[in-house]
């Protein structure tokens, strides 16, 4: 009976360490620094369409169509493109003149990355290494506004003090 014991304390310890093990790994961070305003005008490495989402957002991303039908039926209908990434989405709505407009989103996924850097699991110090003109804080949302074009991004920080998403809306110009 004592082999048996061992065994099984030996399994269990194996799966207790293995279970253990299982944390994401390092983050590559490639920053280009930059002002608040110039990351709030053109926060992406593409442009704010669908063409461009499709493009630099990671393989393996869908894209959800919602189609709004105008009352009158000899219109073309609007639609808004959802870009979902596992947890990740950003919208952009085209109207039925074929003008896109970004409206937001939500990323919690490492693999979507802005414009000077930023992405999800980056520390404190790495984002606000980011930007030149951002003074640090120790608050746990950081809210970037521009009034001119009424856009804001929201960075969410956790405990470990690692960017855990961020979310923002599209530019109202």
């Amino acid at each position: 009976m004592g082999s048996f014991m061992k065994r099984i304390f030996l399994l269990l310890l194996i799966i207790s360490l293995g279970s253990c093990a299982i944390l994401k790994g390092p983050i590559d961070i490639n920053l280009s620094p930059m002002a608040v305003e110039e990351f709030l005008s053109k926060p992406f490495n593409n442009s704010e369409d669908i063409q461009g989402f499709n493009k630099s957002l990671p393989e393996g991303t869908r894209v959800r169509k919602l189609i709004k039908r105008s009352p009158r039926q000899h219109h073309k209908p609007d639609t808004i493109y959802n870009f979902l990434y596992k947890k990740s989405k950003i919208s952009v709505y085209k109207t039925r003149f074929n003008q896109e407009f970004l409206l937001g989103g939500n990323v919690l996924n490492p693999n979507i990355e802005l414009a000077n850097g930023i992405q999800v699991g980056m520390t404190r110090e790495e984002f606000f290494n980011s930007f030149t003109n951002l003074q640090p804080t120790t608050n746990d949302t950081i809210v970037l506004k521009e009034d001119k074009i009424e856009r804001s991004f929201n960075f969410y920080f956790g405990k470990r003090d690692l960017l855990d998403r961020f979310s923002f809306t599209g530019k109202q110009e």
